[in-house]
């Protein structure tokens, strides 16, 4: 070959390499890059094979993954040794080409079937190496006996190492695919298991609201008798003034003054009906199923309703109620049903906690708390808790009392952190029990303070 036919051969390599490269810049498919390293190989080679052996480490071979110029079986199907009995296994091995000048006078290694098939005279083999370790070969090869020179081997070289690129680049890729796929995937757990989540959340408020609410029931079940009690004397105070009012205008004395005194019998009627009218909507509000909803209100009140609702009726007649409400208390933020149904709970509790005493005060206290907070206390004289009782306050199932279900206290417990707050037992008493609770005073009145 003349020198400037070899000089225009080496341009015409290079140009194919620059190209090469540029493509594999722009490709993402392995596949189709090696099928076309091997197709431009063999024609900047003027060579009518190419071939690209990749190694797998679960058979300890090298496979065909791409070529041109072969039969279409021999593609993706046929396998060399990684070894040094074959030339793509010896330089696979080494990391040196091997060149076969006449593979009919070679004695060093074993060669495929299908090189004779293709009158495959000349070959040569390059490393295509990994990111950590040897990928593969590169191997190009001619029916004319031929002498793969120095600037050959360069060129096959300098390809190998462009491959090398795209295949590190396809293996990143292929790690970033399945990075993201896992992270969809955790992502998609993570939306199943929130889902999941928010549902179980959804479904303890539905069993928190029903469990209070069947408090409230039970609460207002074991106050029937007084119910009936505070209802029974207003109606028949009613029936009375009613009875009254007849009888005055049916008398067969006429003038104003009967018809004013009739007018009064029927006004503490309707005074009556109207306290009826409260007990059945202080009732009714008490004993409805809803969910929490905080109000700015006044806790003072919110105690003498509570303890209104509880104690009536002759069989409170000898307990000793004691009010230390300080009126310097500003609002809380509440659910006053709530906040009665916690009051209902305590104050019962020291009700029954006295029944065997001889001393029954029970004590009610509101004061203003630590900064933010106002505090309720709610105190009785009677037999005091068991120590059993007393290392497990708020946890449910715990009660001292015959037939009770143990979860007045953590029913309280609930209510009071829905309402911002925390109640707790008092120690500093020496005859009965004491809890104090304590609640976030209305927004716009605590920050003014």
């Amino acid at each position: 070959m003349s020198g400037t036919s070899a000089i225009e051969g080496l341009r015409h390599q290079q140009a194919a390499l620059a190209a090469f490269g540029s493509f594999v810049l722009s490709e993402n498919d392995l596949s189709r890059i090696l099928h076309d390293a091997a197709r431009v190989c063999a024609n900047s080679l003027n060579v009518p094979y190419a071939k690209i052996c990749q190694y797998r480490e679960d058979h300890n071979d090298l496979l065909i993954v791409a070529g041109h110029g072969w039969r279409a079986d021999i593609v993706g199907h046929l396998v060399s040794t990684a070894d040094e009995r074959s030339t793509q296994g010896r330089t696979f091995v080494t990391g040196e080409p091997v060149i076969l000048e006449d593979i009919r006078t070679n004695n060093s290694f074993a060669l495929p079937a299908f090189y004779a098939e293709h009158g495959v005279v000349s070959t040569a083999d390059v490393l295509i190496k990994g990111k950590d370790r040897s990928w593969g070969v590169l191997e190009v090869d001619s029916p004319i006996r031929r002498m793969f020179d120095d600037y050959d081997i360069v060129f096959l070289t300098a390809f190998a190492n462009v491959i090398s690129e795209a295949v590190i680049n396809s293996e990143r890729t292929a790690q970033m695919n399945c990075a993201i796929e896992e992270m969809k995937a955790l992502i998609a757990e993570k939306d199943t298991l929130l889902a999941e989540r928010t549902a179980r959340e959804f479904r303890v408020r539905e069993l928190q609201v029903e469990l209070l609410h069947v408090s409230r029931l039970n609460a207002m079940g074991q106050m029937t008798a007084a119910i009936a009690h505070e209802l029974n004397q207003p109606l028949a105070a009613i029936a009375n003034y009613v009875g009254a009012a007849k009888r005055t205008l049916d008398a067969p004395r006429a003038g104003s003054d009967v018809l004013v005194h009739a007018k009064g019998l029927i006004e503490k009627a309707q005074q009556q009906t109207l306290r009826a009218a409260n007990v059945i909507r202080g009732l009714k509000d008490v004993i409805e199923k809803r969910e929490c909803r905080r109000v700015a209100d006044d806790v003072n009140v919110t105690v003498r309703d509570s303890l209104a609702l509880v104690l009536f009726g002759a069989s409170y007649a000898d307990i000793d109620v004691k009010l230390e409400l300080d009126s310097s208390v500003p609002p809380v933020l509440i659910d006053r049903v709530q906040i009665q149904q916690i009051l209902i709970n305590l104050i019962r509790n020291g009700v029954e906690a006295m029944s065997q005493s001889d001393e029954r005060t029970l004590t009610l206290t509101t004061v203003v708390g630590e900064p933010g907070f106002a505090e309720v206390s709610v105190r009785d004289t009677g037999v005091g808790l068991p120590p059993d009782v007393s290392e497990r306050l708020f946890q449910p199932f715990n009660t001292s009392k015959s037939g009770g279900m143990g979860l007045g206290l953590m029913i309280c417990q609930t209510l009071v952190e829905a309402n911002g707050g925390r109640i707790w037992r008092l120690n500093d008493i020496q005859v009965g029990t004491g809890f104090r609770f304590c609640l976030p005073l209305a927004p716009r009145l605590s920050q003014g303070a």
